[in-house]
Parts: C-alpha cells; sequence; structure tokens
C-alpha cells in the first residue's frame, strides 16, 4: 500500500476554518469579559475586552476572506 500525499487544499481549508473558530471563541470570551463575567479580566477596564472582541470579530470574519484570495488558484 502506498502513502497517501498530503492534500494542500485540505490544509488550507482547516486552517481557515480554525482561524475562524478561534476568532468565534476570542470574540464571545470579549464580549463576556466586557461584562464581566470571564476570568482574568477582572480588574482591567472593558475597553481593553472590547478590543479583544473586535480582534476576534476579525479573525472569524476578514481573515479567512484575505487567507482564500491569497491561496486562491484564479490568478
Amino acid at each position: 500500500m502506498t502513502a497517501r500525499e498530503p492534500d494542500p487544499a485540505f490544509a488550507r481549508w482547516m486552517a481557515i476554518q480554525s482561524l475562524r473558530v478561534s476568532g468565534i471563541a476570542l470574540f464571545v470570551y470579549g464580549i463576556l469579559a466586557a461584562n464581566g463575567r470571564a476570568p482574568w479580566f477582572e480588574g482591567l477596564p472593558s475597553e481593553f475586552a472590547w478590543a479583544l472582541a473586535l480582534i476576534g470579530a476579525g479573525d472569524a470574519f476578514i481573515a479567512p476572506i484575505l487567507l482564500s484570495r491569497m491561496w486562491s488558484s484564479d490568478r
């Protein structure tokens, strides 16, 4: 039996999906921290938590689009 070669398209798809999931998790954690319901942010101002939520939203919605354009084979 021969070994299968890794598919670069599948690896790119997994990278984009994991970026989306981690961005959503970061967004939710930032919202929870802004409302005072998340650990580790109890003494910090809520602006830091909102910034964390904004970074998570960018990771979830903007970064996958940029990666897919960068990795596109339609050029």
